[in-house]
């Protein structure tokens, strides 16, 4: 038998931002106590508006599910005996499980067949289970900030005013620090009269008929429909904003829509400075003319509002107005003098403790930002001077009364940078390349579109990873304050995207030596333990990135373990050994290069770093065979010859690979060794008796496996 159960928490007016992370715990918390519990149900609809959270259970099982528990014991072969009868070890074992020895039963596991006991757990009824798991899902619910409003100890986002619950056509009883529950809601928090509900149908009967929505989405889809016929009633168009809708759509559960408008006089102010000010201060809706520019009408919404909407709309009006005047005083003020000024003021600003100021910030992401120059195109390398004047002007906004007002405009740092610096009548590379170094913001979003504003962008945020890996403030856990995995995530994207010809190490290492350079950073540095946390961080990132494009992760791992440089020739040469799997070409390719791996000492076996492997590919590309540490002297069979030739031709090849666009064509290189590998294991016995030629082959090996693991670290790789 099935019954259906309905919840409603009424409470005063929830915070827009609460709301969808309430409904979340409820539902998992629901979900998982009754199948914990052994209690199944159809459905589970969970949703919330500011006034009330409900839920909303179909097809509960009235009772819960027996459940049979299997203890296993001894063999049947060790239970009992030749002769049919319990043996010492059957005894022993019901004894133990408090059961007489006909109990016993056999079960047939994986092993054999066992003597077990079965035991059987009795069902409770579900509205039991409910009177103590319901309370607890309520005192449980977490929220951002949470008060308390009376002598109970529950502790809540808002005052809960009323409580209404039903099992199927009953009512159903509980008590939650001192409030019981009953058979009636509330049309409002504020209005003591109770709304008398008749059962869970009736419930949403009574919501519909007075017209309250509780389901989010489509609130949110009223709200959105709402706003776009009113700003065409206007004679414009609405400017689209879906979390605007959703954050609408979490205050009010009655949606009602107004029109109001302010002094045209604003609109000489820049656009998102209006956008924002109706949005995240009073949450309205822009609207805008048919070419796009901005209307001095505004979309706004009223929880319910039924009379006195003019009234309403003229209060709205005169806040939005006070806002609007803020605003245009402070851009007045800040667009006084050039932002060259303004940029002035931020050495007096404190960047991070310990790591200097603003100024000096601006300062390092100059260098970096000159060096990062290199590594695009010379036809499209931006002017230096251009660099130069963003990366001193890219942080000035943080020092204008618009942005450091603390509130709604802060948002609008790199935006409202532009707009001063056009003001100032400087170049326009350099105003949007101010407004695109915080780009992107977020994942997926887009990335900066001028090559000014890209290596200011890069610059900038690898300043910020590795200044707070030089104070310890890397991120722990899901604790990531300073976003620096965004930011990592960020860098890696660009290089990957615009394919930059940037050695991702070089950069960390010329970040963290400004900071020395500058005497930012008076910590010990020549261990090199921050440059390879760094590096670390950035792996870990690089992986995410990576297997989020499909590819293996025995792959991504095998070549982010080798010396990797430049981002994006990583990404296509993980991309061509996907392709050589598909294939089938690769297993050949890696079983050859594994061969050299594996018959080396396992001191001799490990990952190769950059400088070495560079070594091994200079020194064989030239037969400097007293760098490498073996003597073709020593050579013995015909085919150590052949094969050293076949390798030092390959070396050459790889070694002209300068462009990292080139670099997946080592495996093609590579691979055109795996006969000759074949042929010499064929044809050498490495571990001969002969100590001298012995120790020859192995050096001999382990340079070749020190070359090619400058590539891939093939070992990682599963299955070849």
């Amino acid at each position: 038998m099935k019954n259906d159960f309905l919840l409603e928490i009424g409470c005063e007016n929830l915070p827009s931002g609460y709301i969808d992370g309430a409904v979340k715990q409820m539902e998992k918390s629901f979900s998982e106590r009754m199948k914990s519990e052994r209690i199944p149900f159809d459905s589970l609809y969970v949703t919330g508006t500011p006034n009330r959270l409900v839920l909303h259970a179909r097809g509960l099982s009235v009772r819960q599910e027996t459940a049979e528990e299997i203890i296993t014991g001894p063999p049947l072969s060790a239970g009992i005996g030749p002769d049919g009868a319990y043996t010492k070890a059957a005894i022993g074992f019901a004894g133990r499980q408090g059961v007489g020895i006909d109990a016993l039963s056999r079960v047939e596991t994986g092993k054999g067949e066992y003597l077990a006991v079965v035991r059987k757990t009795e069902s409770v009824e579900t509205k039991i289970i409910l009177s103590g798991s319901v309370p607890d899902m309520i005192t449980g619910l977490r929220f951002p900030k949470m008060m308390k409003w009376d002598d109970s100890d529950l502790r809540f986002a808002r005052p809960i005013r009323w409580i209404m619950s039903f099992f199927g056509s009953e009512p159903f009883s509980f008590r939650v620090a001192g409030l019981k529950s009953s058979v009636a809601t509330r049309l409002s928090p504020y209005s003591m009269r109770p709304a008398a509900v008749e059962g869970i149908e009736d419930y949403f009967s009574v919501l519909k008929k007075n017209r309250i929505i509780i389901d989010s989405e489509k609130r949110k889809a009223m709200v959105a429909s709402l706003a776009g016929k009113a700003a065409a009633e206007t004679g414009g168009r609405l400017v689209e904003d879906d979390s605007l809708c959703e954050m609408v759509a979490n205050l009010v559960e009655s949606p009602v829509v107004l029109t109001g408008s302010f002094d045209s006089s604003f609109l000489d102010l820049p656009r998102k400075v209006i956008v924002t000010a109706l949005k995240s201060h009073q949450r309205y809706f822009s609207v805008e003319g048919s070419g796009g520019e901005l209307k001095s009408d505004f979309i706004a919404f009223a929880d319910g509002a039924r009379r006195n909407r003019k009234e309403i709309i003229k209060g709205y009006e005169r806040v939005l107005q006070a806002r609007l005047a803020d605003a245009r005083f402070y851009f007045l003020e800040d667009t006084a003098f050039p932002i060259e000024k303004m940029a002035g003021k931020l050495d007096r600003i404190v960047w991070l403790e310990g790591l200097g100021s603003l100024r000096d910030k601006a300062e390092r992401i100059r260098e970096l930002a000159l060096y990062l120059l290199s590594s695009l195109p010379s036809d499209e390398r931006p002017l230096k001077e251009d660099i130069e004047r963003a990366a001193m002007l890219a942080k000035a906004d943080l020092a204008s009364e618009m942005v450091k007002d603390g509130k709604e405009f802060t948002l609008l740092q790199g935006y409202i940078g532009r707009e001063y610096a056009r003001v100032s009548k400087e170049r326009e590379a350099v105003s949007e390349a101010i407004y695109e170094h915080y780009f992107p913001k977020f994942s997926g979003d887009r990335l900066p579109s001028t090559a000014t504003g890209l290596v200011l962008s890069i610059a900038d945020k690898l300043d910020t990873l590795c200044g707070c890996f030089i104070m310890g403030l890397e991120p722990s856990g899901s604790q990531d304050p300073y976003a620096l995995r965004r930011s990592a995530m960020s860098i890696l994207r660009m290089m990957i995207e615009k394919k930059l010809n940037t050695e991702i190490r070089e950069g960390v290492i010329r970040s963290l030596a400004l900071f020395s350079d500058k005497g930012q950073d008076d910590r010990p540095s020549a261990d090199g333990r921050t440059e390879e946390k760094v590096m670390d961080f950035f792996s870990q990132r690089f992986v995410t990135i990576l297997r989020g494009e499909g590819y293996d992760p025995d792959l991504v791992s095998a070549v982010l373990d080798s010396p990797w440089k430049v981002p994006f020739a990583v990404s296509s040469m993980t991309a061509r050994l996907q392709e050589m799997r598909i294939s089938g070409s690769l297993s050949d390719f890696v079983l050859a290069m594994k061969r050299i791996t594996n018959i080396l000492p396992k001191d001799m076996r490990k990952k190769v770093d950059r400088e070495s492997g560079v070594m091994a590919m200079e020194a064989i590309s030239g037969g400097d065979e007293e760098k490498l540490g073996f003597s073709r002297s020593l050579f013995a069979e015909k085919a150590e010859g052949l094969f050293f030739e076949k390798a030092l031709q390959c070396a050459e090849k790889l070694s002209a690979l300068k462009e990292p666009e080139s670099q997946p064509r080592s495996f093609e290189i590579l691979a055109e060794l795996v006969p000759s590998i074949n042929d010499y294991f064929d044809a050498v016995l490495v571990n001969c008796e002969d100590k001298a030629i012995k120790d020859n082959r192995i050096s001999f090996l382990h340079a070749l496996h020190t070359l090619f693991g400058n590539f891939c670290y093939y070992s990682a790789i599963a299955g070849d």
